[in-house]
């Protein structure tokens, strides 16, 4: 059974470049074990946002998507790998 990849974007209102995560684990060998991490790690980041004084009353979007190996290459236009 594939593994899938999470990949996690989080962006501040008002800020040039987002937060990229990405987080593969031999464990999410299902969509839904992946999506079941996306709420602590969305937590911990938004805790480690709230930190900063300057993103204080700044609104913080997330873009998350859990890919099997299949769907991951298709994303991001590889044709092939040895992996």
């Amino acid at each position: 059974m594939d593994a899938f990849t999470m990949v996690i974007m989080a962006c501040v209102a008002g800020e040039a470049h987002c937060a990229t995560s990405r987080v593969s684990e031999m464990g999410f060998t299902t969509v839904q074990a992946c999506e079941a991490r996306i709420d602590d790690i969305a937590r911990t980041i938004t805790r480690e946002f709230g930190k900063r004084p300057e993103f204080k009353g700044r609104q913080v979007t997330y873009d998350v998507s859990c890919m099997d190996r299949a769907q991951l290459a298709a994303k991001f236009g590889i044709a092939s790998s040895d992996t």
